[in-house]
């Protein structure tokens, strides 16, 4: 949805220029004549209320060389103004001079026949030589030539200068901003600090400033060459190198006008800098018509660092609503590298939080199953609450793909719609599409209500229409509405589901079963440090299309008794297993009641070697006993193997589900080392190693599987090693005893020096079935292009699983990510081929397909913070 970056708002420079209203001329708005004389070389002035001020002043506009006081109504009283202290003010930074000024001179006034005062300039100005400096049309840019002149970058780096930092240093360094951490002085109160060369009281009302005139109040600060000030009308015109400072934010203008009482200003040429964000920018003439409402004349925008304009975003009129947070243009165009990349001939933005309805930036990709992949959301505001958005889609292979999204948020719910649909798709002349609904109501404190629902209208749809940079590994869309209840040691669920076959692979009688419904009620307390009981219980009801229905109630009572010392820990535990079955057709139910008896103890021992490194030694032994039942008669409904590793040492089951309880006589053994840097607990090598050793076989099998009559298990091993910084080693093994070799293996190894180092190289294999060798990398080819990539290969089918390329380009205000993706997409082989480019205009927004997100996904320790 369209939102901007928290913190300043970009050309939200409203409040902050009008903060020259009061920073330049509150020094006495109700004052009539200046008393001014020379001290020390400097000027002190002071005024003389003459006349109250209006209390509703008329309309008043004023030419930008000219200002006009108005005769006042002596009923209203004078305005209580700060301080003003005029003089050398010695913390005041020296007045930047930005351009040599060729200035007309001598000033002349006369009252007009409204009561008013009406001055020009005439002759020589006998102190200081300011003058109002007239705006030139700007000629027509060409193609391919920068959009900040030469004369605007000089502007840049004398308004940088007056920060106490270069915002984009660190910007570019950290991509973080550099200013921004000053807790701002509210000007209101304090005391206005002028400094001028020369001035002057013109006529009653009318006073005249020139020659390096500073003007401080607060984090206020305020240079330029004249300023000429109207204290009944409440006007103010500053003319000659106008710069305005407040708190990172820096503007500069060839002249102002400013309306002090209605909040109104003019600007010509404005040249502004955001270091908060940091951004820059210029404008051609800016008119404030209020404390929230702007509008601007041919603006220029950007984040690159002063020299660089790589990307500029151009309005030709630039509308500013702070109170409904809504930025609006015309004729907006984004150039990127001086080439016009994006137009629209209407443009809506947000410049804070708040949402607002437009188009979101596009996305486009690739692929020989889609061909040209193009598609603009466009996002509704309907209210605070909700929202929804529009995305019409284009696929030169396929035609138009409708998709919306509907979201919202209640005062105890919120949730999503979302669907698509392509009415006709030519190459399977049929419609297709995909829908999901999502809502969490929080009915209670304690109590809380979900439904998660998915549908696709055919197996093949993910695969052929859905992104293929977020392809998931599911085979099954699952959906599920439940409700749950929460407090203390209980807990209480049921919930109803259902299963959609996604993988074209897979035959509907392997189709998961449905929970039609399942209930649960589980609940544990701890009743002191050395005791704590409870139960597990569930009942459901499974149904298939193509399989048996059934019944299925468990129960679950434990016991234990945890002894826990700083060296040592021993529980044992107590509990009873029952679980009844109720089969159609059947006519009779099933059963099964065993006891669960198991005892887990551990010791930990140290030994510091030498004061660098702590040695840990943490022996464990685990009993596990379950008699033995035969459960050959009881169905299968959502009940297989565990995969066996080394935290299936210590498991009580050695199946999930309930449809299987495995028989057990046995003793897990297991010993883990590691080494920990002395002075920070940091890990540098872990080794684990472990067994079971079985007193039986274990006759309890799924079905289809032999009795297990080997008395030990697999020999697991782990080894975790970190030896420095920069590389880390993760490693799993399972030995077969009987045969004398590996039964699985696994190595993932990484080399990491920074964002800029990055590869990663793993092995997986297991006997008979599978070995994969897989590498990815992000390589830092020279400053600001990265390389990245993927290959991942079964050297047992001999067949390049997946593979992509790429590059991401870089610079300190944006970056392009381009990569070629080649992935098999079923057992047939087939396989299939995308590219996918992402432009970030750091500061503004992406366009094309979420590529980080992609690169983060296959590419360990790859990520940018948001």
């Amino acid at each position: 949805m369209p939102r901007q970056r928290k913190g300043k708002p970009v050309f939200s420079f409203t409040s902050l220029a009008l903060g020259l209203l009061t920073a330049a001329v509150a020094a006495e708005e109700g004052a009539a004549t200046w008393d001014c004389r020379s001290v020390n070389g400097q000027w002190v002035c002071s005024g003389r209320p003459q006349a109250p001020l209006p209390s509703a002043p008329q309309e008043r506009t004023a030419p930008a060389d000219t200002a006009t006081a108005r005769a006042a109504s002596s009923s209203t009283q004078p305005r209580k103004l700060p301080p003003l202290r005029v003089g050398k003010v010695g913390k005041l930074p020296p007045a930047p001079q930005i351009a040599p000024q060729q200035v007309p001179e001598g000033w002349t006034c006369q009252a007009d026949d409204r009561g008013g005062w009406r001055c020009k300039l005439v002759g020589v100005e006998p102190a200081g030589k300011p003058r109002l400096a007239k705006v030139q049309q700007q000629p027509r840019r060409p193609w391919l030539r920068p959009a900040f002149s030469a004369a605007d970058e000089s502007v840049f780096k004398t308004l940088v200068r007056l920060l106490p930092e270069d915002p984009w240093q660190r910007y570019c360094a950290t991509g973080k901003a550099a200013l921004g951490d000053r807790p701002p002085t509210r000007p209101e109160g304090q005391p206005l600090d002028l400094e001028a060369d020369f001035s002057r009281s013109l006529a009653e009302d009318l006073v005249y400033f020139s020659g390096n005139v500073k003007v401080k109040r607060g984090d206020q600060h305020l240079w330029t060459d004249a300023l000429l000030y109207d204290g009944k009308a409440g006007i103010v015109n500053a003319w000659g190198n106008v710069i305005y400072e407040e708190n990172g934010y820096l503007f500069a203008s060839d002249n102002a006008w400013l309306d002090l009482e209605q909040g109104r200003a003019r600007m010509n040429h404005t040249h502004f800098i955001l270091g908060p964000v940091p951004a820059r920018g210029t404008t051609a003439r800016s008119r404030f018509e209020s404390e929230t409402l702007s509008r601007h004349h041919q603006v220029a925008y950007t984040t690159c660092p002063i020299g660089n304009d790589d990307w500029v975003i151009h309005a030709r009129d630039l509308k500013l609503n702070r109170e409904t947070g809504k930025a609006s243009g015309h004729h907006v165009w984004l150039e990127f590298m001086r080439v016009p990349l994006l137009y629209s001939p209407y443009f809506s933005h947000t410049i804070d939080d708040r949402r607002i309805s437009g188009f979101l930036t596009p996305r486009i990709g690739v692929s020989n199953a889609r061909g040209f992949d193009f598609s603009l959301p466009y996002y509704f505001n309907l209210a605070p609450n909700y929202d929804l958005t529009l995305t019409p889609r284009i696929l030169s292979k396929r035609g138009f793909l409708g998709g919306l999204e509907f979201r919202y948020l209640l005062r105890h719910s919120q949730g999503r719609l979302a669907g698509e649909i392509l009415p006709y798709d030519p190459v399977l002349g049929k419609a297709r599409g995909q829908a999901a609904f999502y809502n969490r109501t929080q009915l209670t404190p304690h109590w809380s209500a979900q439904a998660d629902l998915r549908y696709v209208s055919d197996k093949h749809y993910l695969n052929e229409l859905g992104n293929n940079l977020s392809i998931a590994s599911s085979r099954q869309l699952h959906s599920e509405v439940k409700t749950e209840y929460r407090q203390g040691d209980w807990y209480f669920m049921t919930r109803a589901d259902n299963w959609q076959t996604v993988d074209p692979n897979i035959s509907s009688s392997d189709k998961p079963y449905r929970r039609l419904p399942q209930v649960v009620l589980n609940y544990d307390h701890g009743f002191t440090p050395w005791l704590r009981s409870g139960w597990q219980s569930e009942f459901v009801f499974f149904q298939h299309e193509d399989r048996t229905d059934g019944h299925r109630l468990h129960l679950r009572p434990r016991v234990q008794m945890p002894w826990r010392h700083a060296a040592a820990f021993a529980t044992p535990s107590l509990a009873f297993d029952y679980t009844r079955y109720w089969l159609p057709g059947k006519g009779r139910s099933l059963s099964r009641a065993l006891p669960v008896a198991s005892l887990d103890t551990g010791l930990f021992l140290e030994k510091n070697w030498g004061g660098a490194l702590i040695q840990t030694l943490e022996p464990r032994l685990f009993y596990l006993y379950i008699p033995f039942d035969d459960q050959r008669d009881i169905p299968v409904f959502d009940t297989s193997r565990y995969d066996f590793n080394f935290s299936q040492l210590f498991r009580e089951n050695r199946f999930s589900g309930w449809d299987r309880l495995g028989d057990a006589n046995q003793i897990s053994y297991a010993l883990t080392s590691r080494f920990l840097t002395a002075d920070e607990g940091a890990e540098r090598l872990r080794l684990s190693a472990g067994q079971i050793y079985y007193f039986r076989d274990r006759k309890v099998t799924l079905p289809g599987q032999a009795t297990e009559t080997r008395n030990t298990s697999n020999i697991v091993g782990e080894l975790d090693l970190f030896p420095n910084r920069l590389f880390s080693l993760r490693s799993g093994i399972q030995w077969d005893p009987y045969d004398n070799q590996m039964d699985r293996g696994e190595a993932m190894l990484q080399y990491k020096d920074s964002d800029d180092y990055i590869a990663n190289l793993s092995y997986r294999f297991r006997r008979d079935r599978l070995k994969i060798v897989d590498g990815s990398f992000r390589w830092l080819l020279f400053q600001g292009l990265h390389a990245v990539g993927r290959w991942q290969y079964s050297l047992r089918n001999a067949i390049t699983l997946e593979s992509f390329l790429g590059v991401e380009a870089e610079s300190c205000c944006w970056r392009v990510r381009v990569i070629g993706r080649r992935f098999v997409r079923d057992v047939n082989r087939k396989t299939e081929t995308a590219v996918f480019a992402q432009l970030e205009l750091k500061g503004l927004i992406s366009l094309g397909k979420h590529v980080d997100r992609f690169l983060q996904r296959n590419i360990r320790g790859y990520g940018f913070e948001d």
